[in-house]
């Protein structure tokens, strides 16, 4: 018997995403995995709040291509979710349409905490029953969720990421040292008033999933500080290699990034970095699972538990 296919569309501030899995001896395996660099929350009018058109047809653009691919796998379980760009968007009604129409699939709106909870079901799968702190860090947001096995105990998500860092402190070529502190103060600004809130919770392991945090690590081994995990000293030498470098192209060399990645990862790095200061992290491993596989294991969750009811 065929293995039953599921799919999830991700559509994120940075990039969007699509990944069709099935389910083998009660473990996910990957068939598909399509993704669109876009950084939809960069084409956001700050007056307006409106996208600006050519990344609007981009955007409809990558969807007509996810299109192709679910219909190519005949896709029947499937998901779609906008994360925190489709929230900021003043005009998302008249923008969603012509996305759904390009998908030919309902998109639904994930508030902070709906996202929260797929991240953490993501991150969990196969992991064994522990107390562990999550974070990821997106483009227009960052989710933090402390919880222990499956259960989430607390998780917060705040309107900030590496591309609202970067539009506000990083938006020219140059790399200023001023502007490099000054979102460093924004971040910790946004991150200590809910650290305050976490500091009664404990956690034994320390986990990181998104594009960001992954593009730390990377950097992390290119300049052999370590093997890929990331520690407060690790950050510490890292920011001393930005801040010596004139622009980001300058640092994209040094660091051996992908240029489309220079641009928002020092945005990204001052968010991990002061999430570091504030909840007191002492190292932080890259998860596995992520947020679409959240989004498929609950799919699949449904589907067990609907053909076990009598």
């Amino acid at each position: 018997m065929k293995n039953r296919l599921y799919a999830a569309v991700d559509l994120g501030s940075v990039s969007f995403h699509l990944v069709i899995m099935t389910e083998k001896h009660k473990r996910l395996v990957w068939v598909e995995c399509k993704k669109e660099i876009l950084r939809l929350a960069a084409g956001i009018d700050p007056v307006t709040g409106r996208l600006n058109a050519d990344l609007e047809r981009r955007a409809l653009r990558a969807l007509h291509y996810f299109a192709k691919t679910l219909a190519e796998h005949d896709i029947r379980d499937l998901r779609v979710v906008g994360t925190a760009v489709f929230r900021q968007l003043k005009d998302h009604r008249r923008f969603l349409r012509s996305a759904e129409k390009a998908l030919g699939h309902r998109i639904h709106i994930l508030t902070g905490d709906e996202e929260a909870r797929y991240i953490y079901r993501g991150v969990s799968l196969g992991l064994p029953v522990d107390k562990r702190f999550v974070i990821d860090i997106g483009g227009g947001s960052t989710e933090v969720i402390v919880g222990e096995g499956d259960h989430i105990v607390s998780a917060a998500s705040k309107n900030m990421g590496c591309i609202t860092l970067t539009q506000k402190f990083f938006s020219t070529h140059h790399i200023d040292p001023d502007l490099f502190v000054a979102a460093e103060a924004a971040a910790r600004d946004t991150l200590a008033p809910l650290a305050a809130a976490y500091k009664d919770l404990s956690w034994n392991t320390e986990l990181g999933t998104s594009g960001t945090i992954k593009a730390i690590s990377w950097a992390l081994q290119n300049l052999k500080i370590s093997d890929g995990e990331i520690t407060k000293e690790g950050l510490n030498s890292l920011r001393e290699t930005i801040l010596s470098c004139h622009d980001h192209n300058e640092m994209a060399k040094k660091l051996h990034l992908n240029p489309r990645r220079s641009s928002v990862f020092c945005g990204g790095f001052v968010m991990l970095e002061q999430a570091f200061e504030c909840f007191g992290l002492s190292y932080l491993k890259i998860a596995q699972g992520a947020i679409r596989e959240g989004m498929i294991a609950d799919m699949i969750a449904l589907d067990t538990a609907s053909d076990e009811s009598p």
